[in-house]
């Protein structure tokens, strides 16, 4: 997660800043995963979040006329 802030801030309003970025990565991360993303690029004026996993494997069938 990429945050950036511009000027001098108190702690308290940095904490809710990170805390209100923290939830929008953490419904980010349930939609990509829900709906099998493996990449997904979010900005926004506060935020700057990126998606990055594995792709699924396939699951492979074999069969065989015996």
């Amino acid at each position: 997660m990429k945050v950036t802030v511009n000027g001098t801030i108190s702690k308290d309003a940095l904490k809710v800043i990170l805390e209100t970025q923290k939830a929008k990565s953490q419904i980010i991360d349930e939609f990509c995963k829900e709906n099998k993303i493996t990449s997904f690029y979010y900005k926004d004026s506060e935020l700057e979040y990126i998606v990055e996993g594995k792709p699924n494997k396939p699951k492979i069938e074999v069969r065989t006329n015996d």
